[in-house]
């Protein structure tokens, strides 16, 4: 089920790619290696089975979209043909992904006194060191399609729980925040693939839309209520400026 979760939006963004190939020009020379920077936007959240009993039986969980952050890589691109059609393209990134999410109260005891509601909402950022190992395809007017698998390393974590209460006589109590550095409940390591479209210019200047999908479950499942599977799903648009190297 994961694979075909991974696929789905591939496909999409490959179809969408099909449109612009009549526009795509000025040709790269896909035949040199190439060695630069990359940077962008990460859109990332959770998925997975049952993500919705994150908070336990006695909360009503939602997840809240994505989650913005960065990444910035030093991304090579390295030809497996004569032609430059076929491109391996290694990375090693910092990548800042995460999640957020609100529980709400729905159990029949815990509450204080005269309190009729209490929801906790929570960002969480993971800090990784990505190595992305993409498959390219190129075409003559520099756009290509890439797929491949992404081993991750997990840095660090920091989260913030932000709780928000109202009481029967209508006052609502001032939000309190608690923050955690914690990553015992985190895997160490994520294996996924990403899989996307993009354009390299000849100049250096390249730009991308790459999707991203973690196979393995985030969150400890031991650790948390129902065992749910999460796992991580980022979009991430990117672009940077790889050097051809040598003539």
């Amino acid at each position: 089920m994961l694979i075909s979760d991974f696929f789905r939006p591939v496909a999409r963004v490959a179809a969408a790619a099909l449109l612009l190939l009549p526009v795509a020009a000025s040709a790269q020379n896909a035949g040199k290696p190439r060695l630069g920077l990359k940077t962008g936007l990460v859109l990332s959240r959770l998925t997975g089975d049952d993500v919705d009993q994150l908070g336990g039986a006695d909360y009503r969980t939602r997840t809240d979209g994505r989650r913005p952050d960065f990444f910035v890589s030093l991304a090579s691109t390295i030809p497996l043909s004569g032609t430059g059609r076929f491109t391996v393209a290694p990375e090693l990134s910092f990548s800042r992904k995460g999640y957020r999410i609100t529980n709400t109260f729905i159990g029949t005891t815990g509450l204080e006194s005269g309190e009729t509601q209490r929801v906790l909402l929570t960002k969480r950022t993971l800090n990784y060191l990505e190595l992305p190992l993409a498959f390219r395809v190129n075409t003559n007017g520099g756009l290509y399609f890439e797929l491949g698998p992404q081993v991750s390393y997990l840095m660090g974590s920091k989260s913030t729980t932000e709780t928000t209460s109202t009481f029967a006589d209508g006052r609502d109590q001032a939000p309190s925040e608690t923050s955690a550095t914690t990553t015992s409940d985190v895997q160490g390591f994520d294996f996924g693939a990403i899989g996307g479209i993009g354009f390299q210019h000849r100049s250096g200047f390249t730009a991308g839309l790459r999707y991203s999908r973690g196979f393995k479950t985030v969150l400890e499942r031991e650790a948390l209520p129902g065992k749910p599977i999460t796992n991580n799903d980022a979009i991430i648009v990117q672009f940077g400026y790889l050097l051809q190297l040598g003539k």
